[in-house]
C-alpha cells in the first residue's frame, strides 16, 4: 500500500531553477534600492530633506514694543505645560506634516496640518508672517486691536500659504481634513489648515473671509475702550477668527506626530462662568524677546 501513495520527487534542475529565481529576485531588490537612492527617493532621504527643510532657521522680527505687518513672529499660547519642569522650550503654532504626504512632498503645502509645538528656536514650522486682511500694502504699520490680518508661512513666495478655518457645513463636517481632532462636549471643533492664496477669494474653492483673523484685549471689559489702540508683543491677548466669530485655542490633546508628540490646536470658545476666556484661548504674539510678558 505503501508504493502506491504518490511522493513529491523534484530532480536537481527544478531545486537549481528555484534557487536562481531567488537570486534573480534579491538582485532586482538591490537594483530597485540603487536607483531610488541615486534619484533621491528613499524614504530615509525624504525624511532628512523634510526635517531640514521645516527646520530651517529663521531670524524673527527685532524685539518691539508692538507687533507690525510685515513682521515674522510666532504665536505661543500663554499657559500650557508641555513636558517636565525643566524643559523650558515654549511651545508655538506649528505646521506638520504627515506620513501620507511626505511621500511626495518633503515642503510645506496645503496638504500639512497644524498643530502646537516646542519650540526651542524660529525656524520655517513655527513662524508666520502678519500680512493686512484688506489686499493693501501696510508693511511697517502698527497693527491694532479689532483690526484684521493674516498669517502667511515665511517659505511660501510666489504663491503665499495662508493659515485659515472654516465653519462647518450643512451635513457639520468640516472643509479642512485632519488626521487627528479635538472635540468639545462631544462636538468636533473647528480645526486650521493651510490655502494657496490663488484658491482664496470670489468664485474660488476657499472665502477669502476664512483666512483673515483679529486681536481683542484679554479683559472683556477693557475691549471698548482697546478697541483702535495699538496691539503690544509678547503680551496676553485673545486671536478671533472673522467669519466664525471664534478664538484660536490651544487642547490639551496630545497626539504623536513625525516630530514627536504635540498638541493640537482648534477654533473654539472657551470661558469661565465670568464670560473671561480661560487659558485655551490666551496667546501671546512672540517677535523675538525670550520671555513674554506675564
Amino acid at each position: 500500500m505503501t508504493s502506491m501513495i504518490p511522493t513529491a520527487r523534484y530532480r536537481p534542475v527544478v531545486r537549481i531553477g528555484n534557487w536562481f529565481e531567488d537570486i534573480c529576485l534579491e538582485q532586482e531588490k538591490v537594483q530597485a534600492f540603487k536607483s531610488l537612492r541615486d534619484r533621491g527617493q528613499l524614504l530615509v532621504e525624504k525624511t532628512r530633506r523634510l526635517f531640514d527643510n521645516f527646520h530651517k532657521a529663521i531670524e524673527l522680527e527685532a524685539p518691539k514694543e508692538n507687533v507690525y505687518f510685515g513682521a515674522i513672529v510666532q504665536l505661543m499660547p500663554m499657559k500650557m505645560n508641555i513636558c517636565e519642569e525643566h524643559v523650558k522650550a515654549q511651545p508655538a503654532l506649528s505646521v506638520i506634516i504627515n506620513e501620507r504626504v511626505v511621500r511626495h512632498s518633503q515642503n510645506i503645502n496645503e496638504e500639512c496640518e497644524i498643530t502646537i509645538a516646542p519650540s526651542v528656536t524660529p525656524c520655517v514650522r513655527n513662524s508666520f508672517r502678519i500680512v493686512s486682511g484688506d489686499e493693501k500694502d501696510r508693511t511697517n504699520e502698527v497693527i491694532k486691536y479689532g483690526q484684521q490680518f493674516r498669517l502667511e508661512c515665511v517659505e511660501s513666495q510666489d504663491d503665499m500659504l495662508l493659515l485659515y478655518s472654516a465653519p462647518k457645513s450643512a451635513d457639520l463636517k468640516s472643509m479642512i481634513y485632519t488626521t487627528f481632532d479635538s472635540r468639545k462636549w462631544g462636538e468636533i471643533n473647528l480645526p486650521l489648515g493651510l490655502c494657496r492664496k490663488s484658491n482664496c477669494g470670489p468664485g474660488k474653492e476657499i472665502p477669502s473671509a476664512y483666512t483673515k483673523w483679529f486681536c481683542t484685549h484679554i479683559e472683556p471689559k477693557k475691549r471698548f475702550e482697546s478697541h483702535g489702540a495699538p496691539v503690544p508683543s509678547n503680551t496676553a491677548l485673545v486671536i478671533t477668527h472673522v467669519p466664525t466669530n471664534k478664538n484660536l485655542a490651544a487642547e490639551n490633546v496630545v497626539v504623536q506626530t513625525l516630530f514627536g508628540p504635540e498638541f493640537l490646536v482648534s477654533v473654539q470658545n472657551y470661558k469661565d462662568i465670568y464670560n473671561r476666556e480661560r487659558w485655551q484661548n490666551i496667546w501671546m504674539i512672540c517677535n523675538g524677546q525670550s520671555e513674554g510678558k506675564r
